[in-house]
């Protein structure tokens, strides 16, 4: 799962589409329960679109949320797994984070919490510079999970073999570093197109001084821990480089409340909520801001410019959003913008009405 695959499943438009999550866990006893509680949401999802929209009509969904759910191997879950099934699509995905159990069927997928999984920290790209072989992890808090893409991991095994002799050989050592750690960098600005996420550097003095002169983004970089750890797996390493990530990622998240502010002093903050979905619909939100346990269903006005809060138990129907705080994230990311999760009640000085705000391109 990666930026790419999401912006795919938002561009489904599909009534009915179902969208069903639920955590799970990695090993046994706690995963014992795991196939009765995917059992009993995907009868309720196939209840509830029979109920809502006949079974003859929804006979193809219901099957293919059935099939999806049977195929799952649950001795090999991770923590998270996710179901999405309409006339168009069906996919499952099982995920490294967890998820809400939770049934929605709308006119497109619910993709919210897989854009805040992937958007709130603590997630961020670490990379153990060595010579020996360069490798890349993604991680979340303390657990970490190689990659093995983007050209990772690098190794420079024999690359002084072609020196000519003449020449210095820490010279010639020196710049076929320097040169790899520039591929390292657009190795990186690579995978955090797919994943956005902060970057972690980890290394020696020796390989952190290369790749500072080597890769163009090296500025880019949140957080660079001078230490081996090269030789560490994976569990060493997240113990031993977490309390520092921990940090740095705490002090980036709190960066946002600055933008704001300075957007209320450039006019380029808008706090109103049809403000807001206008600004996502229009394409002129750069950053969303939302309070990270925020949903707000609404529905929207014929000429889609105008929302109306809706209480619980409301009748649904194809202009009515179970959370149209989702709505406004896809829209958002479908115009290049940006996404950012902040705790809950911490927009209130900035923004008393809601806890979403936008910082606006013009």
């Amino acid at each position: 799962m990666n930026l790419d695959t999401i912006k795919e499943i938002q561009s489904k438009q599909s009534y009915p589409s179902v969208t069903i999550t639920l955590p799970t866990y990695r090993t046994s006893p706690d995963n014992d329960k795991d196939p009765i509680r995917l059992k009993n949401l995907v009868s309720e999802a196939v209840n509830r679109l029979e109920t809502e929209f006949g079974k003859r009509e929804t006979a193809d969904i219901a099957e293919a949320i059935h099939r999806l759910a049977d195929s799952v191997d649950h001795e090999h879950n991770l923590d998270g797994l996710v179901i999405f099934a309409s006339t168009e699509y069906s996919e499952l995905f099982k995920l490294p984070f967890r998820l809400p159990e939770r049934v929605s069927i709308e006119n497109n997928f619910l993709t919210r919490d897989l854009v805040y999984a992937m958007n709130r920290s603590p997630l961020y790209l670490l990379t153990v510079l060595s010579e020996n072989g360069s490798r890349l992890f993604v991680g979340r808090k303390d657990h970490l999970n190689e990659v093995n893409a983007y050209g990772f991991p690098f190794s420079l095994e024999n690359a002084t073999a072609g020196a000519n002799p003449s020449q210095d050989i820490s010279h010639v050592r020196d710049q076929i570093v320097t040169d790899q750690m520039r591929e390292i960098g657009e190795a990186l600005a690579e995978a955090q197109k797919q994943i956005p996420a902060p970057i972690v550097v980890v290394g020696v003095d020796r390989n952190i001084g290369h790749f500072r002169d080597g890769a163009r983004n090296s500025e880019d970089v949140m957080l660079y821990i001078h230490s081996g750890h090269s030789d560490e797996n994976e569990h060493q390493l997240a113990k031993n480089i977490w309390p520092q990530v921990k940090e740095a990622l705490d002090e980036e998240r709190q960066k946002v409340f600055g933008e704001l502010e300075n957007a209320k002093g450039n006019n380029l903050f808008v706090g109103g909520l049809n403000e807001i979905w206008q600004a996502a619909t229009d394409g002129r939100a750069d950053v969303l801001v939302v309070e990270e346990d925020l949903h707000l269903p609404a529905a929207v006005s014929e000429d889609g410019r105008t929302l109306t809060l809706l209480e619980e138990g409301f009748e649904p129907n194809e202009n009515t959003y179970d959370d149209i705080v989702d709505e406004m994230i896809e829209k958002v990311l479908a115009n290049g913008g940006r996404v950012k999760f902040v705790d809950n009640d911490s927009l209130k000085e900035i923004n008393p009405s809601h806890g979403i705000a936008v910082i606006t391109r013009y």
